[in-house]
């Protein structure tokens, strides 16, 4: 391995570069070429495009001229890159790949210290590595680590994994372990979305507990019901909306702690709808830029006036002790203790802050503030999942982390699609990701692919695709979620999930890892080659064999 320690000697305006290597000096130029490799693009956050591109393809756009408010959702702060026929922009974790041959990057620079997160331009044209840093608004100081990147070459999947599980430190997977190795349940979203209440919450708790279904029927080594968006007031005001939840939540926390499942709950803590109570008693709360205009976090249609959200200023004590307070009446009054933290790429936005300094490092005051909490006051462990999440300032704080877009109740989101969305919910795009991110389960993440679908209602899914969707999951993911209603599964949904519950039971034990051969199409196999496979998303199968 080298390691490139990078020292500062300038003060940050915009995002430096610090960086710049040629090929040649990796890897024998001669052998290697860009243009020839296969490169992984690792991603941001969770809804970055986060697979390989082929040798010859252009990565997908990562900013959307219709609808500007998505772009903060997958550009990288601040960088003035854009992908084009010749630059792929990466972060994190990359790599170049010829064949089995891997030329690995990796930001470790969190791993024992708090630094700007790191993008890595190739240039194909040029057979070289740009690495830039988020930094703008730092005052380095001469000789101050900017960043630390580890190089390496690997020559299968397994060595890759293995060298970067002992650079990554997995003493962090410390604050997930009371969940075990196979951690399941469902959760609210993908059934009810935003449109849920007491009533409809219970009965689908009631359905889990006394009718035969994917998890009652499954081994898991913990069970998890959460209660997704739509029980709050609004973006901002983290109360039940009363004509919802009249008796509160604490309540529905105890029937699921009765009913044997861990109770979890959705919130997205850095994002606020400027029509909210607490924007209006404190609109100081909200980022401003230089221009005193609030800075735009996203674009929901379901969310703010006319669809635009914001996002916190972060850098204020009083938005901190606001969080705190939060996150103890939802632990310690409520009781959840599986706390599904989302939008959190928010907390990275730079605005006109009330205590000037770099994003990274408001984020992770914010961050670790709102994961502080490891126990209940009864003793209980708590545990984090990240989901719209920076991936490198995340990792340490929530280990249980959603590593791609939204998945879908349909295979393709025509409508997403048409608008050039490459953030998009969707079933296909969701897959890609979860494979393009096999490298990092249980090795910097415990890996959430997101739900599977077994339901025939209100879903387009085949049932090759469905069950495609489960066993890759299973394969390359650590947790195992639905979202149907259990109440209304027949005799089709039954045997579905048989089919999916005996996949598992036989592979889920297993480590597996892959080759990307063609666009869509991947070797799969174990680590001692016993099993081999292949992952076909053109054809919505996986085929797996032993091998004699």
């Amino acid at each position: 391995m080298k390691t490139y320690t990078v020292h500062a000697d300038y003060h940050a305006e915009e995002n430096s570069i610090i960086e710049k290597l040629k090929l040649s000096e990796l890897v024998d130029s001669q052998e290697f070429s860009m243009n020839e490799a296969w490169i992984n693009i690792g991603g941001w956050q969770s809804w970055n495009p986060g697979f390989e591109i082929a040798p010859g393809k252009e990565q997908p756009s990562l900013t959307n001229r219709l609808i500007k408010g998505w772009n903060n959702y997958l550009v990288f702060p601040n960088s003035k890159f854009k992908p084009s026929k010749n630059l792929v922009l990466a972060q994190f974790i990359t790599y170049l790949r010829w064949g089995d041959f891997y030329l690995v990057f990796a930001s470790v620079g969190n791993v024992s210290r708090v630094l700007p997160p790191v993008q890595f331009i190739f240039d194909r044209s040029q057979n070289t590595v740009t690495i830039e840093i988020c930094d703008k608004g730092n005052d380095w100081r001469r000789d101050d680590i900017t960043a630390q990147i580890e190089i390496f070459t690997a020559s299968s999947f397994f060595e890759c994994k293995d060298k970067l599980r002992e650079i990554y430190n997995t003493l962090h997977f410390s604050h997930i372990s009371h969940l075990g190795k196979t951690p399941g349940g469902w959760e609210s979203w993908y059934n009810h979305y935003a449109n849920i209440d007491e009533r409809l919450i219970l009965q689908d708790l009631e359905a889990l507990t006394k009718s035969e279904n994917l998890i009652s029927k499954g081994s898991y080594s913990s069970r998890i019901f959460q209660i997704d968006d739509g029980w709050e007031q609004a973006l901002g005001d983290w109360q039940p909306r009363t004509d919802r939840f009249a008796k509160g939540l604490a309540p529905i926390v105890q029937k699921i702690e009765e009913a044997g499942f861990i109770p979890g709950l959705w919130i997205a803590p850095f994002i606020i709808d400027a029509r909210s109570k607490t924007a209006r008693e404190h609109p100081d709360w909200l980022l401003k830029n230089e221009k005193h205009e609030l800075v735009t976090a996203g674009y929901n249609p379901l969310w703010g006036k006319k669809g635009n959200f914001y996002c916190l200023d972060l850098s204020k004590d009083q938005v901190i002790e606001y969080l705190d307070r939060l996150m103890e009446r939802i632990i310690n009054e409520w009781g959840f203790r599986y706390i599904k933290l989302d939008f959190m790429y928010a907390g990275m936005l730079y605005g006109d802050y009330e205590n000037p300094t770099a994003s990274y490092k408001i984020y992770n005051r914010a961050i670790a503030a709102l994961t502080s909490r490891s126990k209940t006051k009864r003793g209980e462990a708590v545990a984090y999942l990240g989901c719209g999440i920076p991936f490198e300032l995340s990792f340490k704080y929530t280990p249980l982390c959603r590593i791609g877009c939204d998945t879908y109740e349909h295979w393709k989101n025509k409508l997403a699609r048409l608008l050039n969305w490459n953030g998009r919910n969707e079933a296909y795009l969701n897959l890609k990701d979860t494979l393009g991110h096999a490298l990092w389960d249980n090795t910097v993440f415990a890996n959430d692919p997101d739900v599977v679908f077994v339901r025939s209602q209100n879903c387009s899914l085949t049932t090759e695709q469905k069950l495609l969707i489960a066993k890759v999951n299973t394969l390359f993911g650590s947790q195992f979620m639905y979202s149907d209603d259990p109440g209304k599964a027949g005799l089709t949904e039954h045997q579905l999930e048989a089919q999916i519950n005996e996949f598992r039971s036989k592979y889920a034990g297993q480590e597996f890892g892959l080759i990307q051969t063609q666009e869509d199409v991947f070797k799969i196999f174990n680590r001692s080659r016993t099993i081999k496979g292949t992952v076909n998303l053109r054809n919505y199968y996986a085929d797996i064999q032993q091998s004699d």
